[in-house]
């Protein structure tokens, strides 16, 4: 981060527009006249808000102090309360973090950061799952160098606070070109957003990839716009590390509307810029040092692709989720304006028609008073600002896509067919974010001796009252009235002076009253994710341990469990190579021992958790013990199937399954190969005798 302030400071001249007047900015008023030299204002105020963020992480780190949701495992093993949890508490609803993509990194580790682990999935899936591998590939990843540095702990504390670190810093820094420098707007809308329920409930999923688009956002802009060449380099270098960055752990429900987005946001700056002359000034030097960068890029980009591309291609070809083709227009009803009820929404309170508050979570919108004030202000300067109209448009296209849907070739010409109308709603919603900032910062939405109407007031008032509680109506329709009339009645009062202040924001005192206002809406959800020290959850896990104790003496050695499959994942963290577990890309060759006619294709052939049973094997299906192997996968559930298999087949062997965990007692019959190891609790190891 340091690098990163060195850097800004070296390209840009003091210049900046004051937050402190309450005067109202004529419309008038004489804009910088080059914008080479009005990109961010590092003052002090900028350096040591950038100084606090960049010693938080560094002292939080060291203390091995992150918000994963890992103690979960502690309370799943009967304890009460995770001696880890410092604050907060654990959400259970994170599974996806705390089971899977956190001992997924613990557990690629400790198996010494191979580019194959058939635990997580086969082929180079760890590659394509974003974990960090010992390979050339992970020289531009910044976020993962902490796992070739540190101990695991620190590693992983790291690694996971560089993602928040960034997204904050890179957020106000973006804020701070789209504002023209208001420093206290940028804070607030930076927090605003971060502490939103959709970045929040989904363990910071949204902004991994918004820092990185950030970061290719703020270069390309210094790029454009720089004229020497030592932070020309600098920026150039900030693009390369950026688009990289963004390629790994592919997710294209959010990537997709997310680039369209910044693709909107960035159209928008440009013009409203509008000195495009300044971009030809040293062309020939950009294109030199863009020409060397893009080469990196491109020379990084094509060994990725080599590694990947077959990884990719199995990935497509599954049954879930395969080439999945979406038209939008299928979201569950009144969930655009769900997040005003955020505050009353918890883990264990949400409503069963919206799934789960993580599907449910999203951002406030303040879209419909944005628009008001936006052509309150057309109608009295006639004049409008092009970045609020390009985020407009996508705003537009985002939600008809969200509430009507696209026709087919729509869809599929600008890839929002990879984005089902559930995940792209967040990124409208996002947006409505941006345009809300750039509002209130743009100068178009602003006029002189701007006079007071109680008239007005009352109007919007009366009126954004009204529609809240028309869509309050609306949602409890859908959610069997799940919301109470008190929670109603808060969530209008709260909205309705929200949405006052927000057209209200040149008058005296009414933008700290904003600020405080869209600061306190989004506050509750500071304590969503607990504040946690070390791996101890994990790490001294009872299965792990004894595990641990078996696979340090026999490493090549391969695993499987009967029984709850979550418990495969406290393998895995041990860097066991593990024939069950969640897999990212299907185990095919490990399939064709168990169905080697490909008879049940369609069940395995999917990312999904892998349970295996034997208990109901005989008595379910009426089949005797032997070598028969059952694979059903449960109706309704796309990502899951179960093997129903006699432990002692012959077939383990093939599969060079050596050592078994049961989370049940086994019967005789189910370990009549096998020598038991280790019982601890619930849990039993075993070992089979011809292996």
């Amino acid at each position: 981060m340091a690098k990163k302030q060195k850097i800004k400071k070296r390209i840009v001249v003091p210049e900046r527009t004051s937050e402190k007047s309450s005067t109202p900015v004529p419309v008038t008023a004489k804009q910088p006249a080059a914008p080479g030299v009005n990109l961010i204002l590092f003052d002090t105020k900028t350096k040591i808000f950038l100084l606090i963020l960049l010693v938080a992480y560094i002292i939080l780190s060291s203390l091995k102090i992150h918000t994963s949701n890992i103690a979960n495992w502690d309370i799943y093993f009967g304890l009460e309360k995770s001696e880890s949890v410092i604050a907060g508490k654990p959400r259970f609803i994170r599974m996806d973090e705390w089971m899977i993509s956190s001992t997924g990194a613990i557990g690629q580790y400790n198996a010494g950061l191979p580019l194959k682990n058939s635990s997580v999935g086969d082929l180079n899936a760890p590659l394509v799952w974003g974990l960090p591998v010992k390979d050339i590939s992970s020289a531009l990843r910044p976020n993962i160098w902490p796992y070739f540095i540190f101990d695991l702990e620190h590693a992983f504390a790291f690694a996971w606070n560089f993602n928040i670190l960034f997204f904050v810093a890179s957020t106000f820094l973006l804020l701070m070109l789209l504002t023209r420098n208001n420093f206290w707007l940028s804070v607030t809308g930076t927090f605003f957003i971060f502490f939103s329920g959709g970045l929040q409930w989904w363990s910071y999923f949204i902004g991994n990839y918004m820092l990185y688009l950030n970061g290719m956002f703020i270069s390309v802009v210094y790029i454009l716009y720089n004229k020497k060449l030592r932070p020309l380099i600098i920026a150039a270098l900030m693009f390369v590390l950026s688009s990289y960055g963004f390629t790994f752990n592919l997710y294209p429900p959010f990537q997709v509307p997310l680039v369209w987005l910044y693709i909107f946001l960035f159209i928008g700056f440009l013009l409203q810029r509008k000195d495009f002359q300044i971009f030809k000034q040293y062309w020939k030097l950009k294109a030199i040092v863009c020409g060397a960068a893009l080469v990196i890029l491109g020379i990084f980009m094509y060994h990725y692709y080599t590694l990947v591309k077959d990884t990719y291609s199995m990935m497509l070809n599954t049954v879930y989720p395969g080439r999945r083709f979406s038209t939008g227009g299928d979201m569950r009803d009144g969930k655009v304006f769900a997040e005003f009820f955020g505050i009353f929404m918890t883990d264990t309170h949400t409503p069963g028609y919206w799934q789960n508050i993580c599907e449910a979570s999203g951002f406030i919108m303040f879209f419909p008073i944005v628009f008001y004030a936006m052509g309150y202000y057309f109608y009295k300067i006639r004049k409008t600002d092009p970045i609020l109209i390009s985020i407009t448009i996508f705003f537009l296209i985002g939600l008809i896509y969200v509430l009507i849907g696209f026709p087919a070739f729509l869809s599929k010409l600008s890839l929002f067919s990879m984005s089902p109308a559930f995940r792209a709603l967040p990124i409208v919603g996002l947006a409505n974010c941006f345009l809300l900032i750039c509002y209130i910062a743009s100068p178009r939405t602003q006029v002189t001796n701007e006079k007071f109407s109680w008239l007005e007031f009352a109007i919007i008032a009366i009126t954004t009252f009204i529609f809240i509680r028309i869509v309050s109506s609306y949602i409890n329709k859908v959610t069997q009235n799940f919301f109470t009339s008190s929670e109603i009645s808060i969530v209008s009062i709260i909205v309705v002076i929200a949405y006052l202040l927000t057209r209200y924001k040149n008058f005296p005192y009414v933008r700290a009253g904003l600020y405080l206002a869209l600061s306190g809406m989004v506050i509750s959800n500071a304590n969503v994710n607990p504040v946690t020290k070390g791996l101890d959850p994990i790490l001294e896990n009872p299965l792990v341990v004894d595990s641990k104790e078996i696979h340090e003496k026999d490493p090549d050695a391969r695993w499987a469990l009967f029984g709850n499959s979550r418990l495969t994942h406290l393998l895995k963290a041990n860097g066991i190579d593990l024939f069950n577990s969640v897999k990212l890309v299907p185990p095919m060759k490990d399939m064709k021992v168990l169905d080697p006619t490909g008879k049940f294709d369609s069940v395995y052939n999917r990312y999904a958790w892998m349970t295996m049973n034997s208990k109901l094997f005989a008595p379910y299906f009426g089949v005797n013990w032997g070598d028969t192997v059952v694979l059903r996968r449960p109706e309704g559930f796309q990502d899951g199937y179960t093997i129903y298999m006699d432990p002692c087949s012959p077939r383990f062997k093939q599969l060079r399954v050596k050592y078994f965990v049961f989370d049940t007692v086994p019967s005789p019959n189910e370990v009549r190969c096998m020598t038991k190891l280790k019982e601890n609790g619930r849990l039993f190891i075993y070992k089979r005798n011809d292996q």
